[in-house]
């Protein structure tokens, strides 16, 4: 029987990998419509990423409202391009006047047309009649009333210190569009910059949100992007591209800001994973309420470390050591199990944890339950996330 190449394997097929097939240096009928199949089933499934991408952007781009800055910005800008405009129909003008009253070429016509404008004062390309000179008083009075405008309005516009943040604005921005599941921080305080700390050493994409003039400056000197607005705001969160993004962390001074962004958020990414800070212990389960995923309260995990430091002070330092010190060759962090994943339906033991890989299991995350010191003889299943402590040399064979 023909061996035959099932369809959905064809989406599965990088584009950039496909190879003519051969069999014994001759390739059948068969073979080359399967191939051709696959290229075109892999052009299409491109195409398709591509178009969905742009259609995000896209909606983010028109549901996000104008800043005021940024629409007076706007305003500028078109007041000039309606100038250049004028400044185009004059010299239309001039130049259709001067080749149908004085018959001359396009070519001298427009000649005398800017110089005319332009007030250089050169020598007339020919005599005029009554006629042409009429023409030149009007062309004079239009013609140089909208270039001294024209320039004014683009000095004006380039000069502007709106214009150059509207500019640095719009950098950022086409980097911020080109994030896909990315992390966003609001609020740069002593939280929000030892976050964004993290997150910078992890090598993950992230993006910061704050208001306050000292902080952004704090952010921008630190190179991490930056979103400058109230994060409580839904313009805000839409040019953070909160749509695309994986998780949130909120930051904010008070509470009542951060249950406002948590709100917020989730209204706008309902998918979206909220971490939220609470400073104060009746606010947890408000945020919880509000939407948050995680809540965290510092003071009380950092009271908490306290008391396992007088309680338990070698399991103290074992946390301290694994977590936090990067001279310790080992890694605590965690595997989802995909549904494609070759691990599932696997045991520990099938699985080479703890032998091939040096991944030590402390526990299996499933269906939001805690499975601490896993058997060796535990199953894997789709959806499962795995944590274990790896060795940092064997961090990368371990994810693959």
């Amino acid at each position: 029987m023909p061996n035959h190449a099932p369809r959905f394997s064809i989406l599965r097929w990088s584009f950039t990998s496909l190879r003519r097939p051969e069999q014994n240096g001759q390739e059948t009928g068969h073979v080359r419509r399967a191939w051709r199949g696959a290229q075109r089933g892999a052009r299409r499934v491109a195409r398709g990423v591509k178009r969905r991408a742009t259609r995000v952007v896209h909606r983010e781009r028109h549901a996000r409202p104008l800043r005021a800055a940024d629409r007076a910005v706007l305003a500028d800008i078109w007041r000039l391009r309606i100038a250049l405009f004028l400044v185009a129909v004059v010299l239309l003008y001039g130049t259709l006047g001067y080749a149908l009253i004085e018959g001359w070429r396009l070519r001298d016509a427009l000649y005398m047309t800017v110089i005319t404008i332009s007030t250089v004062g050169f020598t007339e390309v020919r005599p005029l009649n009554d006629a042409g000179r009429g023409f030149t008083i009007t062309l004079i009075l239009a013609g140089v009333g909208s270039l001294f405008y024209t320039l004014g309005a683009a000095f004006e516009l380039l000069l502007s210190e709106q214009f150059n943040h509207w500019r640095e604005r719009q950098k950022m921005q086409r980097a911020i569009d080109a994030m896909r599941g990315h992390y966003i921080i609001c609020g740069f305080g002593r939280i929000g910059r030892q976050v964004a700390a993290d997150l910078k050493e992890a090598g993950v994409p992230f993006l910061v949100i704050d208001n306050r003039p000292d902080r952004c400056a704090m952010v921008q000197e630190r190179g991490h992007p930056l979103v400058d607005g109230d994060a409580t705001f839904d313009e805000t969160l839409l040019d953070a591209g909160i749509l695309r993004a994986k998780s949130i962390v909120g930051a904010l001074n008070d509470d009542a800001s951060n249950v406002m962004l948590t709100v917020t958020a989730r209204g706008l990414n309902p998918k979206l994973f909220i971490v939220a800070r609470a400073a104060l212990p009746e606010s947890e389960k408000k945020l919880a309420r509000a939407g948050a995923d995680e809540v965290i309260s510092p003071y009380t995990v950092g009271a908490r470390r306290i008391s396992l430091s007088l309680l338990r002070p070698a399991v103290s330092n074992f946390l301290n050591a694994v977590i936090y010190d990067r001279e310790l060759q080992a890694e605590f962090t965690e595997f989802e199990i995909e549904d494609d994943s070759p691990l599932v339906g696997q045991t520990l033991t099938d699985a080479g944890m703890a032998h091939e890989h040096d991944v030590l299991p402390i526990a299996v995350l499933r269906a939001g339950k805690l499975i601490f010191s896993p058997p060796a003889d535990t199953v894997l299943h789709a959806g499962d996330t795995l944590i274990v402590v790896v060795p940092v040399e064997s961090l990368k064979i371990a994810r693959e």
